[in-house]
């Protein structure tokens, strides 16, 4: 059986590589070609992605009766049949009903983007920088999502989600 974990656990690191180097090869032709203009529409292309899975999680969640609270955010994406906790590595050591703090030591995505080289990180971090706190706030305006660190600079990738002061 811990064949096939790792097996299954391999497949979701590389479908998460592939998409690094997609979003990468798409930014990278937007910058080239457009410059500091190309780069605000990557970012803004970035919050819209992450705008729209957003919306989605809420939409489902209010299909099953439940509100877009962030305890059942964090309950979500903090589950054990979800992809996080089983291709990504990390700890989550704060979690209260209105604050979450996620610390990853290794990332697929962030992993996809290293292996692009230096132009691959810096794409990379416009998509961290941006997609965690979209993806929040469309679920629930009242939170945000503050990138505290990175993974491919800092060695750590922190992610401080919290009710909006």
């Amino acid at each position: 059986m811990d064949q096939d974990v790792e097996k299954y656990r391999r497949w979701i690191r590389v479908g998460a590589n592939i998409r690094s180097a997609s979003i990468f090869y798409l930014a990278k032709g937007i910058i080239d070609k457009l410059g500091d203009e190309g780069t605000a529409l990557v970012v803004e292309q970035i919050k819209e992605m992450g705008r729209n899975s957003g919306k989605r999680m809420r939409q489902s969640f209010e299909k099953q009766g439940l509100d877009n609270s962030f305890k059942n955010y964090s309950d979500r994406v903090s589950s054990d049949d979800i992809v996080y906790r089983f291709a990504w590595e990390g700890s989550t050591p704060v979690e209260t009903d209105e604050e979450r703090v996620v610390e990853y030591t290794y990332c697929p995505i962030a992993e996809g983007f290293k292996m692009l080289g230096a132009e691959g990180v810096k794409v990379g971090e416009l998509f961290c920088n941006n997609i965690d706190d979209a993806v929040i706030q469309a679920y629930n305006p009242e939170f945000e999502c503050v990138r505290k660190s990175s993974l491919n600079r800092d060695g750590l990738c922190r992610l401080h989600f919290k009710k909006k002061q």
